[in-house]
């Protein structure tokens, strides 16, 4: 990776609770990467004072972030509407040596070849850690960037189908639970007539 990437490192490391706000700047921490992914279940916001101080380390479109402690190894990349984004605690992939696709690398760390990669280099036996300086030694195999095009297209497409058949899924159910609850409802008030 070392090879690929001018800056692999860390995001803040350190307590930012002092910094957090109830309106500010959304702040990236590990919780919010999973499965190849940047999620907002939760969303811990920072002052304007804290996310200037974090300037030389925003992320930009097209950078990866992976987590570093705790569920190691989870990946995803910056999309545009997170461009210059302050992180926690995040090993970052930044400033890329060479034209490639950043959502093939992002498909390579789901793959179960570089977990089990990953999980070899982890320590800690209560709460997994990897260290930014293991992943620039990490090898990747990379094809030509046509090849990594087309096939973070076919897996971009296949997560956005998944997700599709999981709201129409989600609705279904809603859809059931309603009809049951009014089966219910007509079936006590044909019993109290």
């Amino acid at each position: 990776m070392g090879d690929m990437y001018g800056a692999i490192g860390n995001a803040f490391v350190g307590t930012a609770t002092p910094y957090y706000v109830e309106h500010g700047h959304f702040y990236l921490e590990s919780n919010n990467v999973k499965d190849g992914q940047i999620n907002h279940n939760s969303e811990i916001f920072i002052n304007d004072e804290f996310y200037e101080k974090q300037k030389d380390k925003w992320l930009h479109t097209g950078d990866i972030v992976m987590v570093q402690s705790g569920h190691v190894g989870h990946a995803a990349v910056i999309p545009e509407e997170l461009d210059n984004i302050a992180a926690h605690a995040l090993i970052m992939f930044r400033n890329p040596k060479e034209k490639f696709e950043p959502y093939f690398l992002n498909y390579e760390y789901q793959t179960d070849t570089s977990k089990k990669k990953i999980e070899n280099i982890a320590t800690g036996n209560t709460i997994r850690h990897i260290l930014a300086s293991d992943m620039q030694e990490f090898i990747v195999d990379v094809p030509t960037y046509t090849e990594q095009k087309r096939i973070a297209n076919y897996f971009q497409r296949l997560d956005h189908l998944i997700t599709l058949h999981q709201c129409k899924c989600f609705h279904i159910q809603n859809v059931l639970k309603f009809i049951r609850v009014k089966i219910i409802t007509v079936e006590k008030e044909k019993s109290d007539a």
